[in-house]
């Protein structure tokens, strides 16, 4: 089981994302590879995983090419399952829908404060706090963003929804709001847009 960052290492350690969506071909594979074109030059660890157990299949060829056109190359991404993931230790778990989030704090160990649908969360967050530390900027504003929240369900309306089967402009539409969450994401938690 991978482990993203080991227990007990200090708040100077790297920012801890991990993206996860139904089969980490789409939605998660994506924002994982975004997350790190913009957020080069500030240390951070990203990921991804799904819910469900496929193998390690490539990315979708439809979701390739629409990586292809943001600047992003996901050739080499082979899907991984969320068992395989232990969220326990992640600064930050986004989901696509409510059943990611869901299985990743059941299932995944994920700490709940620390889960967020990307949508919701890109609406609770802000560039709210100042440090030298990016990573411990990103922690502060990451929970400042729990602080906002409303503690019932998420609203359906954060959800992104899963382009599989749909024509190839549905991925392309969602490949550029993903691109928008992620580059607003970045923003705010390290007060950059990469």
């Amino acid at each position: 089981m991978l482990r993203i960052r080991p227990e007990g290492e200090d708040s100077e350690k790297p920012f801890a994302v991990v993206f996860v969506c139904t089969a980490n071909r789409a939605r998660s594979a994506l924002a994982e590879v975004l997350f790190r074109h913009y957020t080069i030059g500030v240390e951070t660890v990203a990921s991804s995983a799904g819910v469900l157990d496929l193998g390690p299949l490539p990315a979708l060829p439809e979701c390739i090419e629409a990586a292809r056109r943001l600047g992003v190359d996901l050739n080499t991404h082979r899907a991984r399952a969320l068992r395989e993931v232990d969220l326990a230790s992640a600064d930050l778990v986004a989901g696509f829908e409510l059943a990611h989030i869901s299985a990743a704090v059941i299932d995944g160990n994920a700490d709940a404060r620390r889960t967020f649908l990307l949508g919701e969360l890109i609406t609770l967050v802000d560039a709210c706090t100042t440090t030298s530390d990016p990573s411990a900027r990103a922690r502060a504003v990451v929970e400042i963003a729990d602080s906002r929240r409303v503690r019932t369900r998420p609203a359906l309306a954060h959800e992104i929804a899963d382009p599989f089967g749909s024509p190839a402009r549905t991925m392309t539409r969602t490949a550029l709001e993903i691109d928008r969450c992620v580059q607003e994401l970045v923003l705010a938690l390290f007060g950059t847009k990469g």
